[in-house]
Protein backbone atom coordinates (compact mmCIF):
# COMPACT_ATOMS: atom_id res chain seq x y z
CA UNK A 1 0.00 0.00 0.00
CA UNK A 2 1.18 3.50 -0.92
CA UNK A 3 1.65 5.67 1.75
CA UNK A 4 0.43 8.95 1.73
CA UNK A 5 3.43 11.12 1.75
CA UNK A 6 4.20 8.95 -1.65
CA UNK A 7 0.86 9.27 -2.94
CA UNK A 8 0.95 13.80 -2.52
CA UNK A 9 5.02 13.63 -3.76
CA UNK A 10 3.41 11.86 -6.96
CA UNK A 11 0.68 14.41 -7.05
CA UNK A 12 3.05 17.61 -6.53
CA UNK A 13 5.50 16.43 -8.80
CA UNK A 14 2.83 15.28 -11.67
CA UNK A 15 0.97 19.09 -11.10
CA UNK A 16 4.75 20.64 -11.00
CA UNK A 17 5.91 19.32 -14.23
CA UNK A 18 3.59 19.14 -16.41
CA UNK A 19 3.40 22.75 -17.21
CA UNK A 20 7.00 23.04 -17.85
CA UNK A 21 6.71 20.34 -19.98
CA UNK A 22 3.81 21.32 -21.46
CA UNK A 23 5.03 24.70 -22.32
CA UNK A 24 8.74 23.12 -23.79
CA UNK A 25 5.79 21.03 -26.34
CA UNK A 26 4.18 23.95 -27.24
CA UNK A 27 7.50 26.02 -27.91
CA UNK A 28 8.90 22.82 -29.69
CA UNK A 29 5.48 22.62 -32.04
CA UNK A 30 5.46 26.40 -32.93
CA UNK A 31 9.18 25.99 -33.89
CA UNK A 32 8.08 23.58 -35.94
CA UNK A 33 4.93 25.55 -37.60
CA UNK A 34 7.41 28.28 -38.16
CA UNK A 35 9.74 26.30 -39.87
CA UNK A 36 7.08 24.59 -41.91
CA UNK A 37 5.26 27.68 -43.48
CA UNK A 38 8.05 30.23 -43.18
CA UNK A 39 11.26 27.90 -44.73
CA UNK A 40 9.67 25.02 -46.53
CA UNK A 41 6.71 26.12 -47.95
CA UNK A 42 7.69 29.61 -48.43
CA UNK A 43 10.87 28.36 -50.10
CA UNK A 44 9.04 25.62 -52.18
CA UNK A 45 6.77 28.53 -53.45
CA UNK A 46 9.31 31.19 -54.95
CA UNK A 47 10.76 27.65 -56.98
CA UNK A 48 7.42 27.56 -58.49
CA UNK A 49 6.39 30.91 -58.65
CA UNK A 50 10.19 31.55 -60.60
CA UNK A 51 9.65 28.55 -62.81
CA UNK A 52 6.15 30.13 -63.90
CA UNK A 53 7.60 33.35 -64.57
CA UNK A 54 10.56 31.92 -66.70
CA UNK A 55 8.11 29.24 -68.27
CA UNK A 56 6.47 31.95 -69.26
CA UNK A 57 8.89 34.12 -70.42
CA UNK A 58 10.10 31.54 -72.86
CA UNK A 59 7.14 30.59 -74.25
CA UNK A 60 6.23 34.23 -75.09
CA UNK A 61 9.75 34.55 -76.75
CA UNK A 62 9.11 31.46 -78.19
CA UNK A 63 6.09 32.05 -79.82
CA UNK A 64 6.65 35.35 -81.39
CA UNK A 65 10.12 33.83 -82.93
CA UNK A 66 7.44 31.79 -84.31
CA UNK A 67 5.13 34.16 -85.39
CA UNK A 68 8.12 36.25 -87.12
CA UNK A 69 9.59 33.20 -88.73
CA UNK A 70 6.21 32.96 -90.63
CA UNK A 71 6.69 29.27 -90.78
CA UNK A 72 9.03 29.41 -93.58
CA UNK A 73 7.61 32.07 -95.74
CA UNK A 74 8.91 35.50 -94.06
CA UNK A 75 9.90 37.59 -97.60
CA UNK A 76 14.15 38.19 -96.50
CA UNK A 77 14.89 37.68 -100.03
CA UNK A 78 11.27 39.01 -101.35
CA UNK A 79 10.01 42.37 -103.45
CA UNK A 80 11.20 45.45 -101.52
CA UNK A 81 7.16 45.57 -101.46
CA UNK A 82 7.55 42.33 -99.66
CA UNK A 83 9.82 43.07 -97.35
CA UNK A 84 8.86 46.59 -96.62
CA UNK A 85 5.16 45.23 -95.32
CA UNK A 86 7.28 42.38 -93.21
CA UNK A 87 9.09 45.02 -91.85
CA UNK A 88 6.08 47.15 -90.62
CA UNK A 89 4.39 43.50 -89.10
CA UNK A 90 7.69 42.81 -87.74
CA UNK A 91 8.08 46.14 -85.93
CA UNK A 92 4.78 46.16 -84.87
CA UNK A 93 4.46 42.21 -83.56
CA UNK A 94 7.51 43.37 -81.52
CA UNK A 95 6.28 46.59 -79.93
CA UNK A 96 3.04 44.79 -79.29
CA UNK A 97 3.68 44.49 -75.25
CA UNK A 98 4.95 47.97 -75.18
CA UNK A 99 8.82 47.89 -74.46
CA UNK A 100 11.26 47.19 -77.55
CA UNK A 101 12.54 43.69 -76.21
CA UNK A 102 16.38 42.68 -77.67
CA UNK A 103 15.32 41.45 -81.41
CA UNK A 104 17.71 40.66 -83.57
CA UNK A 105 16.73 38.99 -87.53
CA UNK A 106 20.01 37.87 -89.64
CA UNK A 107 19.84 36.36 -92.99
CA UNK A 108 21.62 33.03 -93.74
CA UNK A 109 25.37 34.40 -94.00
CA UNK A 110 24.28 36.04 -90.32
CA UNK A 111 24.31 38.99 -91.98
CA UNK A 112 22.07 41.29 -89.41
CA UNK A 113 19.05 43.04 -91.43
CA UNK A 114 16.82 43.88 -88.78
CA UNK A 115 17.85 45.11 -84.89
CA UNK A 116 15.67 47.13 -82.07
CA UNK A 117 18.90 48.07 -80.11
CA UNK A 118 22.59 49.08 -80.71
CA UNK A 119 24.88 47.33 -80.61
CA UNK A 120 25.37 43.48 -81.47
CA UNK A 121 26.28 40.95 -79.24
CA UNK A 122 29.79 39.01 -79.87
CA UNK A 123 28.24 35.87 -80.41
CA UNK A 124 26.48 36.66 -83.19
CA UNK A 125 28.91 38.82 -84.86
CA UNK A 126 29.85 36.66 -87.77
CA UNK A 127 30.31 33.58 -85.81
CA UNK A 128 31.61 29.94 -87.11
CA UNK A 129 28.90 28.55 -89.42
CA UNK A 130 29.11 25.02 -87.45
CA UNK A 131 29.30 26.79 -83.85
CA UNK A 132 27.50 29.24 -81.26
CA UNK A 133 23.90 29.11 -80.79
CA UNK A 134 23.06 29.81 -84.54
CA UNK A 135 24.29 26.42 -85.84
CA UNK A 136 22.40 24.60 -82.92
CA UNK A 137 19.15 26.98 -84.62
CA UNK A 138 20.13 25.32 -87.71
CA UNK A 139 19.37 21.62 -86.84
CA UNK A 140 16.60 22.30 -84.36
CA UNK A 141 12.72 22.08 -84.75
CA UNK A 142 11.23 24.82 -83.22
CA UNK A 143 13.12 27.26 -81.42
CA UNK A 144 16.29 26.78 -79.06
CA UNK A 145 16.47 28.59 -75.92
CA UNK A 146 20.14 28.80 -73.89
CA UNK A 147 22.31 30.99 -71.90
CA UNK A 148 25.09 32.03 -74.05
CA UNK A 149 28.46 34.00 -72.16
CA UNK A 150 28.46 37.36 -72.92
CA UNK A 151 32.05 38.81 -72.34
CA UNK A 152 33.93 36.93 -68.68
CA UNK A 153 31.52 37.33 -66.21
CA UNK A 154 28.26 38.34 -68.05
CA UNK A 155 25.46 36.07 -69.86
CA UNK A 156 22.44 36.25 -72.06
CA UNK A 157 19.15 34.37 -72.56
CA UNK A 158 18.71 33.57 -76.23
CA UNK A 159 15.57 32.46 -77.81
CA UNK A 160 15.45 32.11 -81.44
CA UNK A 161 14.44 30.03 -84.33
CA UNK A 162 15.76 29.12 -87.65
CA UNK A 163 14.05 31.02 -90.68
CA UNK A 164 14.01 27.70 -93.29
CA UNK A 165 12.99 28.21 -96.92
CA UNK A 166 9.73 26.36 -98.34
CA UNK A 167 10.42 23.23 -99.39
CA UNK A 168 9.28 22.26 -103.11
CA UNK A 169 5.90 21.20 -103.96
CA UNK A 170 6.57 16.81 -103.53
CA UNK A 171 9.47 16.66 -101.19
CA UNK A 172 8.72 15.25 -98.01
CA UNK A 173 9.74 16.96 -94.91
CA UNK A 174 12.90 15.44 -93.31
CA UNK A 175 14.25 13.88 -96.46
CA UNK A 176 16.25 17.03 -97.87
CA UNK A 177 17.54 19.03 -94.44
CA UNK A 178 15.58 22.67 -94.99
CA UNK A 179 17.52 25.58 -96.54
CA UNK A 180 17.91 28.35 -93.98
CA UNK A 181 17.39 31.91 -94.85
CA UNK A 182 17.43 33.58 -91.91
CA UNK A 183 17.56 33.46 -88.35
CA UNK A 184 15.00 35.16 -85.42
CA UNK A 185 16.51 35.82 -82.35
CA UNK A 186 15.39 37.42 -79.12
CA UNK A 187 17.92 38.06 -76.47
CA UNK A 188 17.74 39.19 -72.79
CA UNK A 189 20.08 39.91 -70.03
CA UNK A 190 20.46 38.16 -66.56
CA UNK A 191 20.57 41.94 -65.58
CA UNK A 192 16.66 41.93 -67.20
CA UNK A 193 15.98 38.59 -66.30
CA UNK A 194 16.34 39.71 -62.38
CA UNK A 195 14.07 41.83 -62.56
CA UNK A 196 11.36 39.56 -63.98
CA UNK A 197 12.11 36.97 -61.36
CA UNK A 198 12.38 39.08 -58.52
CA UNK A 199 11.89 37.14 -55.47
CA UNK A 200 10.49 37.78 -51.87
CA UNK A 201 13.56 39.01 -49.19
CA UNK A 202 16.17 37.02 -48.72
CA UNK A 203 15.33 34.29 -51.15
CA UNK A 204 18.32 33.64 -54.14
CA UNK A 205 17.20 31.93 -57.00
CA UNK A 206 19.33 29.76 -59.53
CA UNK A 207 18.71 29.02 -62.81
CA UNK A 208 21.28 26.20 -64.02
CA UNK A 209 21.11 24.21 -67.56
CA UNK A 210 21.22 20.72 -68.46
CA UNK A 211 25.22 20.93 -68.65
CA UNK A 212 25.78 21.87 -64.76
CA UNK A 213 25.95 25.82 -65.93
CA UNK A 214 24.36 28.61 -63.27
CA UNK A 215 24.57 31.62 -65.60
CA UNK A 216 21.94 33.12 -63.56
CA UNK A 217 21.95 33.41 -59.80
CA UNK A 218 20.89 36.14 -57.67
CA UNK A 219 23.84 35.02 -54.79
CA UNK A 220 27.33 34.98 -55.74
CA UNK A 221 28.25 32.00 -53.96
CA UNK A 222 25.88 30.22 -56.36
CA UNK A 223 27.30 32.40 -59.45
CA UNK A 224 29.59 29.71 -61.75
CA UNK A 225 29.89 28.72 -65.31
CA UNK A 226 30.44 25.09 -63.52
CA UNK A 227 27.59 25.47 -60.99
CA UNK A 228 27.19 21.49 -60.36
CA UNK A 229 31.29 20.95 -59.21
CA UNK A 230 31.61 24.14 -57.57
CA UNK A 231 28.60 23.73 -55.47
CA UNK A 232 27.67 19.90 -55.80
CA UNK A 233 25.75 19.74 -52.39
CA UNK A 234 23.09 21.82 -53.78
CA UNK A 235 23.31 20.00 -57.25
CA UNK A 236 20.74 17.54 -56.56
CA UNK A 237 19.61 18.62 -53.12
CA UNK A 238 16.04 19.23 -52.12
CA UNK A 239 15.79 20.45 -47.69
CA UNK A 240 18.39 21.51 -45.72
CA UNK A 241 22.39 21.83 -47.20
CA UNK A 242 25.47 23.35 -46.06
CA UNK A 243 27.62 25.00 -48.49
CA UNK A 244 31.35 26.45 -47.40
CA UNK A 245 30.00 26.30 -43.99
CA UNK A 246 26.91 28.35 -44.30
CA UNK A 247 23.34 26.86 -44.29
CA UNK A 248 20.53 26.89 -46.60
CA UNK A 249 17.00 25.27 -47.36
CA UNK A 250 16.77 24.66 -51.06
CA UNK A 251 14.09 23.34 -53.00
CA UNK A 252 14.59 22.62 -56.86
CA UNK A 253 11.69 23.11 -59.62
CA UNK A 254 12.19 21.35 -63.34
CA UNK A 255 11.23 23.53 -65.97
CA UNK A 256 10.74 23.78 -70.07
CA UNK A 257 10.78 20.08 -69.80
CA UNK A 258 13.97 19.82 -67.86
CA UNK A 259 16.43 21.82 -70.08
CA UNK A 260 16.29 24.00 -67.09
CA UNK A 261 16.11 23.83 -63.24
CA UNK A 262 14.84 26.83 -60.84
CA UNK A 263 16.36 26.47 -57.52
CA UNK A 264 15.25 28.53 -54.65
CA UNK A 265 17.62 28.87 -52.30
CA UNK A 266 16.78 30.42 -48.56
CA UNK A 267 19.86 31.25 -46.05
CA UNK A 268 18.89 29.43 -42.52
CA UNK A 269 21.68 30.04 -40.93
CA UNK A 270 20.55 32.72 -38.34
CA UNK A 271 17.28 30.97 -38.46
CA UNK A 272 18.80 27.66 -36.67
CA UNK A 273 21.55 29.49 -34.38
CA UNK A 274 17.88 31.20 -33.06
CA UNK A 275 16.40 27.49 -32.90
CA UNK A 276 19.53 26.13 -30.68
CA UNK A 277 19.72 29.04 -29.06
CA UNK A 278 16.38 28.80 -27.92
CA UNK A 279 16.28 24.99 -26.98
CA UNK A 280 19.76 25.71 -25.32
CA UNK A 281 18.16 27.99 -22.88
CA UNK A 282 14.73 25.94 -22.73
CA UNK A 283 16.89 22.96 -22.27
CA UNK A 284 19.02 24.57 -19.71
CA UNK A 285 15.65 26.25 -17.97
CA UNK A 286 14.30 22.46 -17.55
CA UNK A 287 17.17 20.88 -16.73
CA UNK A 288 17.31 23.77 -13.92
CA UNK A 289 14.07 23.55 -13.22
CA UNK A 290 13.42 19.56 -12.94
CA UNK A 291 15.90 19.04 -9.69
CA UNK A 292 14.52 22.56 -8.48
CA UNK A 293 10.86 20.92 -8.54
CA UNK A 294 12.03 17.60 -7.06
CA UNK A 295 14.06 19.76 -4.05
CA UNK A 296 10.86 21.49 -3.22
CA UNK A 297 8.75 19.04 -3.67
CA UNK A 298 10.31 16.79 -1.19
CA UNK A 299 10.43 19.31 1.22
CA UNK A 300 6.79 20.67 0.94
CA UNK A 301 6.03 16.69 1.08
CA UNK A 302 7.52 16.34 4.22
CA UNK A 303 6.49 19.36 5.70
CA UNK A 304 2.52 19.09 4.95
CA UNK A 305 2.76 14.97 5.77
CA UNK A 306 4.64 15.08 8.95
CA UNK A 307 1.21 15.85 10.73
CA UNK A 308 -0.48 12.87 9.10
CA UNK A 309 2.20 10.54 9.58
CA UNK A 310 2.16 11.30 13.33
CA UNK A 311 -1.51 10.60 13.20
CA UNK A 312 -1.37 7.25 11.64
CA UNK A 313 1.27 6.14 14.08
CA UNK A 314 -1.05 7.40 17.00
CA UNK A 315 -4.02 5.35 15.51
CA UNK A 316 -1.68 2.18 15.27
CA UNK A 317 -0.22 2.51 18.67
CA UNK A 318 -3.99 2.59 20.01
CA UNK A 319 -4.66 -0.27 17.66
CA UNK A 320 -1.56 -1.94 19.46
CA UNK A 321 -3.62 -1.19 23.02
CA UNK A 322 -1.59 1.53 24.10
CA UNK A 323 -4.43 4.30 25.16
CA UNK A 324 -1.56 6.78 26.35
CA UNK A 325 0.03 8.78 23.49
CA UNK A 326 -1.22 12.12 23.01
CA UNK A 327 -1.36 13.69 19.87
CA UNK A 328 0.56 17.57 19.66
CA UNK A 329 0.02 18.79 16.38
CA UNK A 330 0.39 22.68 15.80
CA UNK A 331 -0.12 23.52 12.20
CA UNK A 332 -2.68 25.92 12.07
CA UNK A 333 -5.45 23.85 10.13
CA UNK A 334 -7.80 20.04 10.10
CA UNK A 335 -4.62 18.41 11.32
CA UNK A 336 -4.94 20.08 14.08
CA UNK A 337 -8.46 19.48 14.88
CA UNK A 338 -7.83 16.39 13.97
CA UNK A 339 -5.26 15.74 16.58
CA UNK A 340 -7.41 17.53 19.30
CA UNK A 341 -10.39 14.97 18.57
CA UNK A 342 -8.25 12.00 18.91
CA UNK A 343 -7.16 13.05 22.27
CA UNK A 344 -10.89 13.87 23.46
CA UNK A 345 -11.55 10.45 22.34
CA UNK A 346 -8.77 8.25 23.59
CA UNK A 347 -9.73 9.98 26.87
CA UNK A 348 -13.40 8.96 26.72
CA UNK A 349 -12.27 5.64 25.71
CA UNK A 350 -9.86 5.48 29.09
CA UNK A 351 -12.66 6.99 31.14
CA UNK A 352 -15.47 4.54 29.90
CA UNK A 353 -13.12 1.59 30.25
CA UNK A 354 -12.53 2.62 33.53
CA UNK A 355 -15.88 3.05 34.40
CA UNK A 356 -17.04 -0.17 32.81
CA UNK A 357 -15.11 -2.11 34.35
CA UNK A 358 -16.05 -0.56 37.67
CA UNK A 359 -19.81 -1.11 36.98
CA UNK A 360 -19.12 -4.98 36.06
CA UNK A 361 -17.29 -5.90 38.66
CA UNK A 362 -19.69 -4.06 41.46
CA UNK A 363 -22.78 -6.14 39.37
CA UNK A 364 -20.44 -9.79 39.06
CA UNK A 365 -20.03 -8.57 43.28
CA UNK A 366 -23.67 -7.85 44.29
CA UNK A 367 -25.97 -9.74 41.80
CA UNK A 368 -24.26 -12.64 41.99
CA UNK A 369 -26.67 -14.92 43.35
CA UNK A 370 -29.88 -12.95 41.60
CA UNK A 371 -27.70 -13.72 38.13
CA UNK A 372 -27.67 -17.89 39.31
CA UNK A 373 -30.94 -18.08 38.99
CA UNK A 374 -31.09 -16.53 35.41
CA UNK A 375 -27.85 -18.18 34.19
CA UNK A 376 -26.06 -20.86 33.49
CA UNK A 377 -22.68 -20.24 35.99
CA UNK A 378 -20.91 -21.70 33.47
CA UNK A 379 -21.63 -19.59 30.62
CA UNK A 380 -20.79 -16.65 33.82
CA UNK A 381 -17.42 -18.49 34.96
CA UNK A 382 -16.29 -18.86 30.90
CA UNK A 383 -17.32 -14.90 30.72
CA UNK A 384 -15.04 -14.09 33.16
CA UNK A 385 -12.23 -16.12 32.73
CA UNK A 386 -12.52 -15.15 29.16
CA UNK A 387 -12.46 -11.20 29.90
CA UNK A 388 -9.54 -11.63 32.28
CA UNK A 389 -7.44 -13.22 29.26
CA UNK A 390 -8.48 -10.94 26.54
CA UNK A 391 -7.63 -7.52 29.12
CA UNK A 392 -4.25 -8.58 28.57
CA UNK A 393 -4.14 -10.11 25.21
CA UNK A 394 -7.07 -7.93 23.58
CA UNK A 395 -7.94 -4.71 25.42
CA UNK A 396 -10.83 -3.95 22.94
CA UNK A 397 -12.26 -6.46 22.54
CA UNK A 398 -11.95 -6.86 26.61
CA UNK A 399 -14.01 -3.60 26.85
CA UNK A 400 -16.76 -5.15 24.89
CA UNK A 401 -17.28 -8.03 26.88
CA UNK A 402 -17.53 -6.35 29.91
CA UNK A 403 -20.01 -3.81 27.84
CA UNK A 404 -22.06 -6.26 26.51
CA UNK A 405 -22.14 -8.39 29.99
CA UNK A 406 -22.97 -5.84 31.90
CA UNK A 407 -25.81 -4.64 29.59
CA UNK A 408 -27.27 -8.37 29.68
CA UNK A 409 -27.02 -8.22 33.68
CA UNK A 410 -28.69 -5.21 34.14
CA UNK A 411 -31.45 -6.47 31.59
CA UNK A 412 -31.74 -9.40 33.74
CA UNK A 413 -31.49 -8.28 37.37
CA UNK A 414 -34.26 -5.43 36.22
CA UNK A 415 -37.31 -6.52 38.50
CA UNK A 416 -39.63 -3.44 37.80
CA UNK A 417 -40.75 -5.10 35.07
CA UNK A 418 -42.01 -8.36 33.56
CA UNK A 419 -42.23 -7.81 29.93
CA UNK A 420 -40.91 -5.75 27.11
CA UNK A 421 -40.69 -4.83 23.42
CA UNK A 422 -39.32 -7.90 21.48
CA UNK A 423 -36.83 -5.27 19.95
CA UNK A 424 -35.29 -4.75 23.12
CA UNK A 425 -34.94 -8.60 24.00
CA UNK A 426 -33.55 -8.94 20.41
CA UNK A 427 -30.94 -6.20 21.20
CA UNK A 428 -29.86 -8.08 24.78
CA UNK A 429 -29.74 -11.13 22.87
CA UNK A 430 -27.00 -9.61 20.77
CA UNK A 431 -25.15 -8.69 23.80
CA UNK A 432 -24.88 -12.33 24.44
CA UNK A 433 -24.48 -13.55 20.82
CA UNK A 434 -21.64 -10.77 21.02
CA UNK A 435 -19.83 -12.38 24.47
CA UNK A 436 -19.96 -15.76 22.88
CA UNK A 437 -18.76 -14.67 19.64
CA UNK A 438 -15.46 -13.68 22.18
CA UNK A 439 -15.38 -17.40 22.94
CA UNK A 440 -15.88 -19.17 19.94
CA UNK A 441 -15.12 -16.96 17.14
CA UNK A 442 -15.31 -18.16 13.42
CA UNK A 443 -17.38 -21.90 15.02
CA UNK A 444 -20.46 -19.70 15.89
CA UNK A 445 -22.23 -18.58 13.02
CA UNK A 446 -25.23 -16.96 13.95
CA UNK A 447 -28.29 -14.92 12.00
CA UNK A 448 -31.80 -13.84 12.32
CA UNK A 449 -34.84 -13.14 10.18
CA UNK A 450 -37.04 -10.38 12.11
CA UNK A 451 -40.13 -9.29 11.01
CA UNK A 452 -40.62 -5.55 11.77
CA UNK A 453 -44.40 -6.04 12.66
CA UNK A 454 -43.45 -7.79 15.34
CA UNK A 455 -40.20 -6.12 16.98
CA UNK A 456 -43.02 -3.58 18.91
CA UNK A 457 -44.95 -6.60 20.19
CA UNK A 458 -44.57 -7.35 24.12
CA UNK A 459 -42.71 -10.40 25.09
CA UNK A 460 -41.59 -11.99 28.59
CA UNK A 461 -38.10 -10.18 29.93
CA UNK A 462 -35.00 -12.82 28.98
CA UNK A 463 -37.11 -15.18 26.18
CA UNK A 464 -34.58 -15.67 23.54
CA UNK A 465 -31.04 -16.06 25.48
CA UNK A 466 -32.08 -18.97 27.10
CA UNK A 467 -33.07 -21.13 24.11
CA UNK A 468 -30.18 -19.59 22.31
CA UNK A 469 -27.94 -20.45 25.24
CA UNK A 470 -28.95 -24.45 25.29
CA UNK A 471 -28.46 -24.31 21.28
CA UNK A 472 -24.93 -22.98 21.48
CA UNK A 473 -24.31 -25.48 24.29
CA UNK A 474 -25.63 -28.26 22.02
CA UNK A 475 -25.97 -27.38 18.73
CA UNK A 476 -22.30 -27.98 17.62
CA UNK A 477 -21.99 -30.73 14.83
CA UNK A 478 -19.40 -33.17 14.05
CA UNK A 479 -16.87 -30.32 13.06
CA UNK A 480 -17.49 -28.47 16.52
CA UNK A 481 -18.80 -25.58 14.32
CA UNK A 482 -21.89 -24.01 15.57
CA UNK A 483 -24.88 -22.48 13.50
CA UNK A 484 -28.23 -20.78 14.88
CA UNK A 485 -30.42 -19.42 13.06
CA UNK A 486 -33.54 -17.19 14.70
CA UNK A 487 -37.10 -16.12 12.55
CA UNK A 488 -39.23 -14.59 14.06
CA UNK A 489 -42.81 -13.76 11.97
CA UNK A 490 -45.72 -12.21 12.79
CA UNK A 491 -49.62 -13.77 11.46
CA UNK A 492 -52.80 -14.49 12.78
CA UNK A 493 -52.72 -12.53 16.14
CA UNK A 494 -49.78 -14.61 17.03
CA UNK A 495 -45.80 -14.72 17.17
CA UNK A 496 -44.13 -17.54 15.51
CA UNK A 497 -40.73 -17.76 17.48
CA UNK A 498 -38.08 -20.50 15.40
CA UNK A 499 -34.39 -20.92 16.83
CA UNK A 500 -32.96 -23.72 14.98
CA UNK A 501 -29.45 -25.22 15.38
CA UNK A 502 -27.67 -27.50 12.50
CA UNK A 503 -25.85 -30.01 15.49
CA UNK A 504 -26.30 -33.58 15.92
CA UNK A 505 -29.39 -33.61 17.48
CA UNK A 506 -31.18 -34.42 20.64
CA UNK A 507 -31.52 -38.43 21.00
CA UNK A 508 -35.14 -39.78 20.49
CA UNK A 509 -35.08 -40.55 24.38
CA UNK A 510 -34.08 -37.34 25.54
CA UNK A 511 -36.41 -35.80 23.42
CA UNK A 512 -39.58 -37.50 24.29
CA UNK A 513 -38.37 -37.21 27.97
CA UNK A 514 -38.20 -33.20 27.70
CA UNK A 515 -41.62 -33.35 25.87
CA UNK A 516 -43.14 -35.05 28.57
CA UNK A 517 -41.63 -32.87 31.64
CA UNK A 518 -42.89 -29.81 29.93
CA UNK A 519 -46.32 -31.78 29.67
CA UNK A 520 -46.84 -32.24 33.22
CA UNK A 521 -45.20 -28.96 34.49
CA UNK A 522 -42.49 -30.75 36.00
CA UNK A 523 -38.41 -29.83 35.45
CA UNK A 524 -36.59 -32.67 36.19
CA UNK A 525 -33.74 -32.56 33.45
CA UNK A 526 -30.50 -29.94 32.95
CA UNK A 527 -32.68 -27.96 30.26
CA UNK A 528 -33.84 -25.08 32.83
CA UNK A 529 -33.59 -22.85 30.81
CA UNK A 530 -36.11 -23.87 28.21
CA UNK A 531 -38.57 -25.54 30.57
CA UNK A 532 -38.65 -21.67 32.76
CA UNK A 533 -39.66 -19.89 29.23
CA UNK A 534 -41.76 -22.47 28.49
CA UNK A 535 -43.65 -22.14 31.97
CA UNK A 536 -43.80 -18.32 31.85
CA UNK A 537 -45.30 -18.25 28.70
CA UNK A 538 -48.06 -20.57 29.89
CA UNK A 539 -48.82 -18.58 32.75
CA UNK A 540 -48.72 -15.09 31.42
CA UNK A 541 -50.65 -16.04 28.79
CA UNK A 542 -52.58 -19.58 29.01
CA UNK A 543 -52.11 -23.26 28.01
CA UNK A 544 -52.25 -22.77 24.12
CA UNK A 545 -49.16 -20.85 24.26
CA UNK A 546 -45.68 -22.36 24.57
CA UNK A 547 -42.77 -24.33 23.52
CA UNK A 548 -42.24 -26.95 21.14
CA UNK A 549 -39.22 -29.27 20.32
CA UNK A 550 -38.41 -31.35 17.36
CA UNK A 551 -35.63 -33.07 15.41
CA UNK A 552 -34.68 -31.41 12.02
CA UNK A 553 -34.99 -34.08 9.30
CA UNK A 554 -31.66 -32.53 7.93
CA UNK A 555 -29.92 -32.96 11.54
CA UNK A 556 -30.09 -30.44 14.82
CA UNK A 557 -32.86 -28.60 16.99
CA UNK A 558 -35.76 -26.57 16.40
CA UNK A 559 -37.59 -24.75 18.97
CA UNK A 560 -40.67 -23.33 18.21
CA UNK A 561 -42.52 -20.76 20.71
CA UNK A 562 -45.85 -19.41 19.93
CA UNK A 563 -47.38 -16.30 22.03
CA UNK A 564 -49.80 -13.80 21.38
CA UNK A 565 -49.26 -10.30 20.12
CA UNK A 566 -49.07 -8.20 23.21
CA UNK A 567 -49.26 -4.51 22.95
CA UNK A 568 -47.94 -3.90 26.35
CA UNK A 569 -50.85 -3.21 28.19
CA UNK A 570 -52.93 -6.39 28.20
CA UNK A 571 -54.24 -5.66 24.73
CA UNK A 572 -53.37 -6.71 20.83
CA UNK A 573 -50.59 -4.79 19.44
CA UNK A 574 -51.51 -2.34 16.33
CA UNK A 575 -49.06 -4.93 14.10
CA UNK A 576 -51.85 -7.55 14.98
CA UNK A 577 -54.72 -5.73 14.22
CA UNK A 578 -53.20 -4.79 10.76
CA UNK A 579 -52.55 -8.17 9.97
CA UNK A 580 -56.18 -8.69 10.91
Amino acid sequence: MRRFQDEVRSALLKYALTPGLLVAFICIFLAALYWERNVVTRTAEEARTAGEIFTELTHDYEARAAALAMNGTAPIHGTAQERRLYFERLYAELSLHGTLPRFYLMDAERQMLFQTHAGIPSYLESPPPHWGVLSRMDTAEGCVQEFVPRGEHEWDYVVGQAIHAPLPVGQVHGAVPAKTEGYAVFVMSVQELAKRLQTGEKIHVVLADRAGRAPFSTMTIFRDPVFHKIVPEVADAHGLVEVEGQQFYVVQEPVLDGHFTVYAILPVGSRIAQFATGAAILLAVLLLMVPLIFFRVRRETAEKTRAMDEIVAAFRTVRHGNLERELVIQTGNEFEEIAGEYNRMVQSLVRLMQENEERARVSVISELRQLESQFNPHFLFNTLENIKFMTKLDPDAAVRMITALSALLRYSIDNRVQRVPLAEDIRHLENYIEIQRQRFGARLNYSQEIAESAKACFVPKLLLQPVVENAIHYGANAEGEIHITTRIAAADGNLHIRIEDAGTGMEAETLKHLRWMMERGENSSIHTGIYNIHRRIQLLYGMEYGIEITRRAEGGTCVAMLLPMDDGEGGVCDAARAHR
